[in-house]
């Protein structure tokens, strides 16, 4: 049977990305493949399929094979919302309805355990004046793959703050989209990717503002050593109606190794003027003058290297409130390095 691979997308002719390793089209997919706390089961049901599935060979095949699905309503201010998704097959998906509703600010933190393969579908509604940062923490083990499709559905003056760190595993997909439906409606996206050895990151970071006075903020820093490649996406697309709307976006990659390989695609589509948005992407690598910088301060490369590492990451993870998981995501950067 033939394997999928992602079409020539719109936003970046020529980039193509290769699935065939995960096998998708022949894996086995069941029936209560996942557990999760705090949820309640539902039966499977996908709307606005516009958003990130259309199209999309890869979530179009996961949408028609979820059999698992649950929801969870926030109804208070929560500091640290914990959702596990741990897979009980080697094949798992799962789609996850999540509420949080008017007024409520919340955080959440996300994390797959999976044993080869998981695939979800994770779509949020933020009711009128609800704020939720959510942390969706890839990190994963060698011949491991991930799907991961986040949709948020962001309501009147509320808040939609995502993090996205994708670190490890040989093959993950995190596509992010943030639909600004209703007036004065707030999306940023913050993302954070390493890879290393062979690894492969597709990452797609979009946000559409579907209505007047809405606000975004895109901004990805990422690293990559050996042979590893990431393709990043992003894209704020300004709806017709979508006045007086602000937009930026920028994407920097640090490149540690001449083998590695990053392809950003940056992209603004505007349908009215009354607008402001910027877009921008840079790829560096650790000169010679930055660690002269360092050692002519008593460092020697080692910990001159570490120090810019830090920096460039840093500016992402420090969007991380809970200190504890902060310094447990840059220890296990170096722990892994």
């Amino acid at each position: 049977m033939q394997e999928i691979q992602t079409e020539h997308l719109k936003y970046g002719i020529g980039i193509v990305a290769d699935y065939s390793l995960i096998a998708l089209r022949t894996r086995m997919f069941e029936s209560e493949s996942v557990e999760i706390q705090n949820g309640k089961n539902l039966d499977f049901r996908m709307q606005n399929t516009e958003y990130g599935v259309e199209k999309n060979p890869l979530f179009e095949h996961l949408a028609e094979n979820i059999h698992d699905a649950f929801e969870i309503v926030i109804e208070k201010n929560t500091d640290l919302f914990e959702l596990n998704l741990k897979a009980v097959k080697e094949t798992s998906a799962a789609y996850i309805h999540v509420v949080v509703k008017t007024g409520v600010k919340a955080t959440m933190h996300e994390h797959i355990m999976n044993k080869e393969f998981a695939g979800v579908i994770i779509d949020i509604t933020l009711e009128d004046h609800a704020e939720l940062t959510y942390i969706a923490d890839q990190r994963h083990e060698k011949n491991q793959f991930v799907l991961a499709l986040r949709r948020a559905f962001v309501g009147k003056e509320a808040k939609m703050t995502w993090i996205d760190v994708a670190i490890g595993g040989s093959v993950a997909n995190s596509s992010i989209y943030t639909i600004l439906e209703q007036p004065r409606a707030v999306g940023e996206t913050y993302g954070l990717f390493y890879g290393r050895g062979e690894q492969f990151h597709d990452i797609t970071h979009t946000t559409i503002h579907a209505a007047e006075h809405t606000e975004s903020n895109l901004k990805t820093h990422g690293v990559l050593e050996d042979h590893s490649k990431t393709i990043y996406r992003s894209l704020i697309d300004i709806r017709a109606n979508a006045f007086n709307a602000v937009g930026h976006q920028k994407e920097e990659t640090l490149l540690l190794s001449p083998n590695a390989q990053i392809s950003s695609v940056p992209d603004l589509e505007i349908a009215n003027n009354e607008v402001s948005c910027s877009h921008g992407v840079s790829t560096t690598t650790i000169d010679d003058e930055s660690l002269f910088y360092f050692q002519s301060r008593g460092m020697d490369t080692e910990t001159a290297k570490q120090a810019i590492l830090h920096g460039h990451l840093g500016a992402i993870v420090d969007m991380i409130d809970n200190e504890t998981l902060r310094t447990d995501i840059l220890n296990d950067i170096i722990r892994h390095k």
